[in-house]
């Protein structure tokens, strides 16, 4: 506890971005290797594995065991 950042600290939003940006491109990697599979719209023509916004993640998965035992795997990491 008496080393790392503090909150408030000016590097911490730049930390966590980081490591946002890093599972958004694991989730993409999932999917593009079909260990996961999002929700498709506007027929077939939009597909969306996950949204972000500010410290909230989403994820959209068919409901199939696999998807979700992938998602908690680090296996394509």
């Amino acid at each position: 506890m008496e080393r790392g950042l503090r909150q408030g600290d000016p590097l911490s939003p730049f930390l966590f971005n980081l490591m946002v940006e890093g599972l958004s491109v694991l989730l993409r990697k999932a999917s593009d290797l079909d260990m996961l599979s999002g929700a498709t719209f506007a027929g077939n023509s939009l597909h969306i594995a996950h949204l972000q916004f500010a410290d909230d993640t989403i994820l959209f998965l068919k409901p199939r065991t696999e998807y979700l035992i992938n998602t908690r795997s680090s296996a394509w990491s």
